[in-house]
């Protein structure tokens, strides 16, 4: 991924998403903001960079590997999504929305006492 590691990315069947092929494979997104990391995430670079979308950090990664018929996110679409925290699952839903990604997040900025 990082490095100069050789890799091949292949398609996933969910649109926007894809196979990172090298010594371990990986689920990505095509990275909207080159170079850029929104959560120390690694990169694979073939002609288009890719950020690796890691299932431990994401329910939805875990979900698309687990093998779902459909996550109801693709290019084009809109999604609304509730109790962001950390803004990882966003991030990988506007990459596969590109090139117009509509995300709307909402969280609680209230801190509990």
């Amino acid at each position: 991924m990082n490095g100069g590691s050789k890799a091949v990315v292949v398609v996933h069947k969910h649109a926007g998403v894809f196979i990172s092929k090298s010594k371990e494979d990986a689920l990505c997104t095509k990275n909207m903001v080159s170079r850029e990391s929104v959560y120390g995430e690694k990169h694979a670079s073939v002609q288009v960079e890719y950020r690796v979308w890691n299932p431990f950090h994401s329910k939805l990664a875990t979900i698309v590997l687990g093998g779902v018929d459909n996550i109801w996110i693709a290019p084009g679409t809109r999604v609304l999504y509730l109790g962001a925290a950390s803004g990882t699952i966003v991030s990988h839903m506007s990459d596969i929305q590109n090139p117009f990604p509509f995300v709307v997040r909402m969280c609680n900025g209230r801190k509990k006492r």
